[in-house]
């Protein structure tokens, strides 16, 4: 999955739960620069809902930290995270398979 793929998902799911988000149909808005708490939620409940969302859809899970705090402030912040956590996954299982065909 490449990172263009990852930041389209994140601003869907991010859209439809955090309404003070346009809606990705002007190329020229800057989501990836858009600091979640408090310019887009101030409510903990939505950054929980939208963590979990997150979550289930990439199959990755915020360990120590949560969207919108410290080191996850912005959307781009997320995007890299999840990038990373998908790239070590996919790593893992290339070196699981290779490790299995050996056998």
């Amino acid at each position: 999955m490449d990172r263009k793929r990852i930041r389209d998902e994140v601003i869907e799911i991010l859209c439809a739960k955090l309404h003070n988000l346009p809606q990705p149909s002007d190329d020229d808005y800057d989501y990836e620069g858009q600091v979640l708490v408090p310019d887009i939620t101030k409510d903990p409940l939505d950054v929980a809902e939208v963590s979990m969302d997150l979550e289930d859809a990439f199959g990755v899970n915020f360990e120590e930290v949560l969207p919108g705090d410290a080191g996850m402030e912005t959307l781009g912040k997320v995007v890299d995270y999840l990038e990373s956590r998908i790239i070590g996954q996919q790593k893992r299982t290339a070196a699981t398979k290779k490790e299995l065909a050996e056998d």
